[in-house]
């Protein structure tokens, strides 16, 4: 003689839905973080005086770089390094 087990507690179909259920309501609980920078931020970034004074000093230095006309300032390097050093 053969016995099913027909009502088990493995053949449950509430029981996978439940969990099923369960897993769905974790899901949409996280949300992801977002950043907008408003239109009046990147203006004030793109048209800040540091920047182009920045930029053409970056371009002054490449320049003379290229044409060989750049030359480094020993003693100046070598205090901001010593001074780096003691500050740490």
């Amino acid at each position: 003689m053969r016995i099913n087990h027909f009502n088990s507690i493995q053949n449950n179909p509430y029981k996978n839905l439940v969990q099923n259920m369960k897993q769905e309501k974790v899901q949409s609980g996280y949300k992801k973080d977002e950043l907008q920078i408003s239109e009046e931020a990147k203006k004030l970034l793109s048209s800040s005086k540091f920047e182009t004074d920045r930029a053409e000093k970056i371009s002054e230095i490449k320049s003379q770089v290229d044409n060989g006309t750049y030359k480094v300032n020993v003693n100046e390097t070598a205090k901001s390094i010593i001074n780096f050093w003691q500050q740490n």
